[in-house]
């Protein structure tokens, strides 16, 4: 039998395997991208040969010209590649999406939105992935990439922004789940609020949540959100334009400490704290335990998420069922039956961090 030597430095191709088998080419095609149509005998024969010889199989390029598919999903986020390993969120959502492609026998390609604006060259960029659709997880609806995915013109769905006309989305009603926090610390009887809220636009501004951007937020699971916050409270008679909000760039517990800094250093400091996620909850915490206060009896905290380090800091939250947000989005992308939106159920977890607001000291005269 012939080795890989015979072929010196020069790369063994499909026809060398071929002939080192005794069969056609498309035969040895076939074997990779159409295995049905051999018997099992021949395949392995074939994949014997190929493994001495150093053939390691198509070109994914040339695979998906032959078949029509690449056998693979992308999955693009917002933020940079460390990210998605990095945010509980993200994390289980990518497992959702995991668990359908592994029970599908298919690939899943991980594209950053940010990156591959950066590096459009680059093999695992928007512009030149191989994949069979796209599951868009929380693009920024201003960001390029969300016109590049549908230049791309293969199927694509997204999971909680943005709202694309003809495109299935999966998530949550936002608006509900935050009234129902809200609606929450109003009944303990909190009259004082803060929010801290995750950014509303596609830049990195770090600061106090003005008017103009409050009117102008780009991102629809942001303004829910705030929405929610503010209908519940402007029901109880708190005007919205009081209440002091702090946006934060990325979503992480530092970010969350600097935030509660703000908050609970003003004149009058709030007895209760609305946070867009439980990482930027938890960091609050910190930031409020450091200052010498306790929670819930001078400041309670409500989250959003219920990740797993939310139960550990026994912090009330919103669970949202992320592993479903993924598996939803696979079954859309492979059924592709037309428009379809899924809005997935939440449940509010009252844990430790909140409790009535303190009494107000009586007036000495």
């Amino acid at each position: 039998m012939k080795t890989t030597r015979q072929h010196g430095r020069r790369k063994v191709t499909l026809k060398d395997v071929a002939a080192q088998v005794g069969v056609s080419h498309t035969t040895v095609s076939n074997a990779y991208i159409r295995p049905g149509q051999l018997s099992a005998a021949l395949r392995e024969k074939i994949f014997a040969a190929a493994q001495e010889m150093g053939y390691t199989g198509p070109d994914p390029a040339a695979k998906q010209l032959a078949t029509g598919h690449s056998g693979a999903l992308g999955f693009l986020f917002s933020e940079d590649l460390p990210y998605a390993f990095s945010d509980p969120a993200v994390l289980t959502v990518l497992n959702g999406v995991a668990k359908s492609c592994n029970e599908l026998e298919t690939d899943l390609a991980l594209i950053s939105a940010g990156s591959s604006l950066r590096n459009m060259n680059t093999p695992v960029s928007l512009g030149n992935a191989a994949v069979d659709g796209y599951i868009l997880y929380s693009v920024a609806p201003d960001s390029r990439c969300v016109m590049m995915a549908q230049q791309r013109n293969v199927p694509l769905v997204v999971v909680d922004q943005p709202r694309l006309d003809g495109v299935p989305y999966v998530g949550i009603d936002d608006r509900d789940a935050a009234y129902k926090a809200a609606k929450t610390l109003l009944e303990l009887g909190h009259r004082s609020f803060g929010i801290l809220s995750l950014k509303t636009a596609h830049d990195d501004y770090f600061g106090i949540l003005t008017a103009k951007r409050r009117a102008n937020i780009a991102h629809s699971t942001i303004a829910m959100r705030l929405e929610g916050y503010l209908t519940a409270l402007q029901e109880a008679g708190i005007a919205p334009e009081t209440v002091p909000a702090w946006e934060i760039p990325i979503n992480s517990e530092e970010a969350g400490a600097e935030g509660a800094r703000f908050l609970i250093n003003r004149p009058e400091r709030p007895t209760a704290i609305l946070a867009m996620s439980d990482r930027v909850a938890i960091g609050a915490m910190k930031t409020i335990r450091a200052a010498g206060l306790s929670i819930p009896q001078d400041v309670s905290i409500f989250g959003f998420d219920d990740i797993p380090a939310a139960a550990t800091a026994d912090l009330s939250t919103i669970r949202q069922p992320h592993e479903q947000k993924g598996t939803e989005a696979v079954r859309l992308l492979v059924q592709q039956d037309g428009r379809q939106n899924v809005i997935l159920k939440t449940e509010l977890v009252k844990r430790g961090s909140i409790g009535q607001p303190p009494k107000a000291e009586p007036s000495r005269g």
